[in-house]
């Protein structure tokens, strides 16, 4: 059985947060996130959410198909953002030609239509996870406090003052439900290999 992991996992508060927010004074929100994120021989939470397309995605439902490769994207609709989904782009015909699907997660709406781009041009699923629940599962989320609190809390339902934002993460999850590879980039800096995937991919074949 596949179970090789790889990750960040020191411990540190992922960097970077957009100018305005700052995490909890009391050092609660995030303290070892790489050491409670989902690892690999874990079994992989089941999720149902809408996709670009109003459609409802569910791993359970996936899995009796294929192997999946599932990815939590940190997406604030920026230029970047679009560069990791253009990759991801590329990285879907390899999944595809091995056997297994490609699924996007993101706790922020992703509408990259002021960079020139539709959400609906994207082949594989992007998921809307509003609340982070999905990626709280995953043991993905940490909170941030946000410049305007009470407006956040009345338009989202996140608690006063905090808003939730998750990790990037990358896992390969077998047709049992097991992860077989997690990559989770604490530091919010890197993408896994997509060579590593598709070697987990691989794998997972052979073991048919």
């Amino acid at each position: 059985m596949v179970t090789r992991l790889i990750w960040s996992n020191d411990g540190s508060d992922p960097p970077g947060l957009p100018a305005g927010r700052s995490r909890s004074p009391d050092g609660t929100d995030t303290p070892g996130l790489g050491l409670r994120a989902m690892r690999a021989g874990k079994k992989a939470p089941d999720f149902r959410l809408r996709d670009q397309h109003g459609r409802r995605v569910a791993l359970s439902e996936l899995l009796p198909r294929s192997a999946v490769v599932l990815r939590f994207c940190r997406n604030e609709n920026t230029a970047s953002c679009v560069r990791e989904f253009n990759s991801l782009s590329a990285l879907q015909g390899d999944v595809e030609r091995l056997g297994a699907a490609l699924v996007v997660i993101a706790v922020e709406p992703f509408d990259p239509r002021p960079l020139g781009k539709d959400a609906a041009s994207f082949a594989f699923p992007i998921l809307a996870d509003k609340n982070g629940d999905v990626a709280q599962s995953y043991g993905l989320t940490f909170q941030v406090s946000a410049p305007n609190g009470p407006d956040i809390n009345a338009a989202n339902g996140n608690p006063r003052g905090r808003e939730i934002m998750s990790a990037p993460a990358t896992y390969v999850i077998d047709q049992t439900g097991l992860v077989a590879l997690a990559f989770v980039d604490v530091e919010c800096r890197s993408l896994m290999d997509h060579g590593q995937i598709l070697t987990a991919l691989e794998c997972l074949a052979r073991r048919k």
